[in-house]
Parts: structure tokens; sequence; C-alpha cells
């Protein structure tokens, strides 16, 4: 039995998801065309927010974050299916908490404008004009990879401590690959919280970044499930 109420562990689950979204997107709305941080800078601030967050609220809540991630862990038996539309509720309102925050600052400088916000996009709002099947394959596959690397670390007592590292890092790498792609979701909430914002072609959009990597937790939590089932 889990030692706090579900109210604290969905109130840690909003406040992590709340960070996670400012200082990712914030960096890429701030710091990202400044010349020495780049893709590179933005996909480590998203990497180092997950990190710190992990450590913050992990004992208490799981720090999961993100749909996928919750998906994933009941898809793996690892989740409590009670407990994942609250989960999810939690982390939707923290993303939002995270993006209005970013909101109030921007508008502090003369002619911010929300038409990009570090929207998730495909096409013509793709960094790299790749069409949309490309992106959602990108998504999904990425997905599933860093949601099988959560499901292998958090269930392993040697890794359990030193998880947050590598999960940092494994949001890192997936950011690298991303940005150039689709601006890098790999989380519905992260692309709601920013699409509401930017409305218009981020709204129409945001099915791509709901579903896919939805789709990519439930195929990581099904290998994972798989791979931990002993043979014995």
């Amino acid at each position: 039995m889990n030692r706090y109420s579900l109210a604290k562990r969905c109130f840690a689950e909003a406040l992590g998801t709340a960070w996670l979204v400012l200082m990712g997107v914030g960096t890429a709305v701030i710091s990202g065309t400044v010349p020495w941080v780049g893709v590179t800078g933005v996909a480590i601030a998203f990497g180092l927010s997950l990190l710190t967050a992990a450590y913050t609220f992990g004992s208490i809540s799981g720090c999961h974050l993100n749909p996928a991630v919750t998906i994933g862990l009941w898809v793996a038996k690892q989740f409590s299916l009670r407990d994942v539309l609250p989960y999810i509720g939690s982390q939707v309102l923290g993303g939002i908490w995270g993006t209005t925050i970013l909101f109030f600052i921007c508008i502090g400088k003369p002619g911010f404008t929300t038409a990009d916000f570090g929207s998730n996009g495909v096409g013509i709002h793709s960094p790299g004009y790749y069409s949309w099947w490309a992106c959602a394959l990108a998504e999904f596959i990425v997905t599933c990879g860093f949601v099988l690397l959560i499901l292998s670390v958090t269930s392993s007592p040697a890794l359990k401590q030193s998880a947050p590292i590598p999960i940092g890092l494994g949001l890192t790498l997936a950011h690298l690959i991303l940005i150039p792609v689709t601006n890098a979701s790999v989380n519905p909430v992260r692309s709601l919280a920013t699409a509401i914002f930017t409305q218009d072609w981020a709204l129409a959009d945001l099915w791509i970044f709901i579903v896919f990597p939805i789709l990519g937790g439930v195929l990581a939590g099904m290998v994972a499930r798989w791979l931990q089932e002993p043979d014995i």
C-alpha cells in the first residue's frame, strides 16, 4: 500500500508536470534562439527538468508526469487502474499551470506572440517540414523506447535509487532526435498545454501528439510485461 494519499500523489504529479513544462518549454520559448542554447540546450533542459522533478516528487507519486508513462505502467501491471485517470487529470492541470506561468512571463516582453509557443506540429509547422506520418511514427517509436526505459529502471531494485539519472538522459536523447521533426512531444500533456495557447494549427495537429505517444506507451507496457515475466 502506498504511504501517501491519492490527493497528495496527484498534487505531486501536478507540481512535477508544471515544473517539467515550465522549465522545458520555457527554455525553448525564451532561450531557444540564444546561439549557445539551441536544440541541444532545450533537450538538456527537458532532461534536467525531469531529473530534478523525479528526485523531488518521485518518492511520493512515482513522478510519471506523462499520460503515456502512466498508461504504460498500467499495461505493464505496475500501476493501479483506479489511479490512472486521477493521475492523468493532475498531469493535465499541472501542464496548464506551467504554460500559464510561462505565458505571464513572456507577455512582459514587447512584441511577444503565442503564434508558436513551443507547440508541436507537422508539415509546415514541423521545424524540418516532416509529413504527418513521419512525425507520428517518430513520436510513437521514441515514446515507446522512452517509456520502456522507465519501466525497466524503475522495476529493478539495483537501479531504482538512481533511476532519475537514466530517465533524464533518456528524455534528453528523445528531444535531440525529435525537436527537428515535431518540436518533440513524447508527452500528450506537454503538447496540450502549449496548443491551448497557440490554438489554430496546434489544436488541429494535437491529436497526433495525443494518440501516438500513448500508443507508444501501451506498446512499451506490453513489451516490458512480457520481458519481465519469469520463464520458470
